[in-house]
């Protein structure tokens, strides 16, 4: 396919696809429509509609501390329990009886809106990438101080900008950090060239050439000064606040390694903008992009796009922000929310979708400027001006440090402005490392079992190289294929769990811990995303007669073993060993263990 005709579907080639145009249920066989209790298509289905997708204490669960009871729980009741009831199940070492069921372990939203036929849909919308965003105006906005990796899809139109360096490192399906890469950037001996966010940015800047959005990366805060002093709390704090919380050198001490951006001046493309942490510094790009468009996606730099051939219009929709709403965002992942952490607000600020200065007018930038400066009497848990259920509160010293400006999301802008929000439950379809649309690789797990934030650059490489695939296949599939066409409609979410094990016998009880087996008789060498993985694994075959797994290895590098024996151990830091139960109890339960199939770590260049 030529350059020129990147959007365009071969001649004669079909619009029928295998994964229906129409929609697609996850998990669900022959699932291609909405179930019964479903009126839009980025709901919840099955488990995710029962229980919210959260972990909602809508009632108190009375549980008993027994293995029968806590294995009896269903999935609906074990997301009803609370913090405090969790840490008493995995004190009493119950955790193997609790599996994850009481976790978000896959993607639990319907999501697949109709398409455009310049996307490959069948509907009647004639509109090519050009004329969408004419009529809609649509930007994508990442912020970041670290360097882009230019790049280049081949045989097509799809490379970085000029301004991101050159020269471009050729991207194809098969692609790994190791392979092609040309300006390498290494700092304190690691390789800084293809992390995370440059494999994030790849993907959502090929997203939105597809679609024909414009694409905003933004560097607002390239350098940092550590400690914060008195005249940076000075600048940063409206005066109310600063009565309120006089600097003192307790909080010098207090806040002395946080990191800080010095502000923007008036002068600055991007500027006004106090001194703050680096990630309040996403409103001063957010502000720039507003005033310029009609509707924003800000994604953070551990986010990326599942679907690069689903357009944003039909969600920007079915949120209303074309309809007086000015943000819609999705609610936090756990586990803040499971220990009742309410600093962090009811919204994930990672990936917001807005609307922009050419829709809603001014509003929208005094909106801004509230987020900015949300202190004030909006600190205030007695203010009646905010609803009871969103009174957390606030800190002044959350200008520089953890939760940021996420915080501030929920008290100054939610509420305040209670009909202009949207909040989506998390992963239906945006954040969460389970999103069906945008998915949030973050930071930290509530269980290693469930997801593994060790394992983000490579879950990040194999989206990326899904991706080039998919953009590919269209450029290389022959007109009419029996395939159905030229445009592979799929997920890109190679996190989603693909092992379901029986944990029976896992018991923690039994563990030998802290010991390494001598002499062992090791048949087999396996990945595995924890003790009980390794040890389910074990109960798979019945050659393995004990297993062994080392807790520090970091993830995706060899470290279960299973063994058909062993002649005597040693001591070794966080590493266990356990035997096969032998035989297994005729009453034994079943007990579902779901975990991710562990991929090789993504290899570094020059190693």
């Amino acid at each position: 396919m030529p350059r020129e005709k990147l959007h365009e579907l071969p001649a004669g080639a079909s619009t029928r696809r295998h994964s229906n145009d129409d929609g697609v249920a996850p998990g669900t066989a022959g699932g291609w429509q909405p179930g019964p209790d479903q009126r839009q298509w980025f709901e919840p289905s099955g488990l995710g509609k029962l229980t919210g997708g959260l972990y909602h204490d809508v009632k108190q669960l009375n549980i008993t501390l027994l293995p029968a009871a806590v294995l009896a729980l269903t999935a609906a009741e074990s997301r009803q329990l609370t913090g405090r009831q969790l840490d008493a199940i995995y004190k009493a070492k119950l955790g193997t009886q609790l599996g994850t069921k009481w976790l978000m372990t896959k993607q639990e939203c319907w999501y697949r809106p109709p398409r455009p036929p310049y996307a490959g849909g069948s509907g009647s919308d004639e509109r090519s990438p050009a004329s969408d965003t004419a009529q809609h105006d649509i930007a994508v906005l990442m912020v970041d101080s670290r360097k882009p990796m230019p790049y280049y899809v081949p045989g097509t139109d799809l490379r970085s900008p000029d301004g991101w360096g050159l020269p471009r490192t050729k991207l194809h399906a098969g692609w790994t950090p190791s392979s092609g890469m040309v300006g390498r950037q290494v700092e304190y001996g690691l390789d800084t060239s293809a992390g995370t966010f440059q494999m994030a940015l790849a993907v959502n800047h090929i997203y939105t050439q597809l679609h024909g959005y414009k694409f905003y990366l933004e560097n607002p805060c390239p350098t940092t000064v550590i400690g914060v002093d008195e005249e940076m709390w000075r600048r940063s704090l409206d005066e109310g606040s600063r009565r309120r919380e006089r600097f003192r050198p307790s909080l010098k001490t207090y806040m002395n390694r946080e990191h800080v951006c010095r502000g923007l001046p008036a002068s600055h493309r991007l500027g006004p903008f106090p001194p703050r942490s680096p990630p309040w510094l996403k409103l001063a790009a957010l502000r720039y992009v507003l005033r310029r468009h009609s509707f924003v996606a800000y994604m953070d730099s551990d986010c990326y796009v599942t679907e690069v051939w689903q357009p944003l219009w039909p969600l920007l929709k079915a949120t209303g922000l074309d309809d007086g709403r000015w943000i819609a965002a999705a609610e936090e992942y756990p586990p803040q929310k499971l220990r009742s952490d309410k600093r962090a607000g009811l919204a994930n600020s990672g990936i917001m979708l807005l609307a922009g200065v050419p829709r809603y007018g001014a509003p929208i930038l005094q909106m801004l400027e509230e987020w900015i400066w949300p202190f004030g009497e909006r600190c205030n848990k007695d203010n009646p001006d905010i609803p009871a259920e969103q009174r957390f509160g606030c800190n002044p010293t959350w200008a520089f440090m953890w939760p940021y400006e996420q915080n501030a999301l929920t008290n100054s802008i939610f509420a305040r402005y209670p009909e202009r929000y949207t909040l989506l439950r998390p992963g239906c379809p945006l954040n969460s490392p389970f999103g069906a649309f945008v998915r949030h690789l973050v930071g930290g797990t509530p269980a290693e079992a469930v997801y593994s934030d060790e394992l983000r650059e490579t879950w990040m490489m194999l989206a990326l190289q899904c991706t080039l695939g998919i953009v590919l296949g269209a450029v290389h599939t022959p007109d009419g294929g029996s395939e159905g066409g030229a445009l592979q409609v799929s997920s890109c979410t190679p996190n989603e769990p693909k092992l379901i094990l029986d944990a029976a016998g896992c018991d923690e009880t039994r563990l030998l811990r802290h010991s390494k087996p001598l002499h062992a008789d090791v048949f087999a060498r396996v990945r595995a995303s924890h003790w009980v993985t390794c040890c389910a694994l074990c109960h798979e075959t019945a050659e393995c007669q004990a297993w062994s797994h080392d807790q520090d290895r970091p993830a995706g590098v060899i470290n279960c073993w299973l063994m058909r024996g062993f002649g005597s151990t040693r001591h070794s830091q966080n590493q266990v060993i356990g035997r096969r139960r032998q035989p297994r109890p005729a009453r034994e339960r079943y007990q579902r263990w779901e975990t991710f199939d562990v991929p090789a770590r993504a290899s570094v260049p020059g190693e």
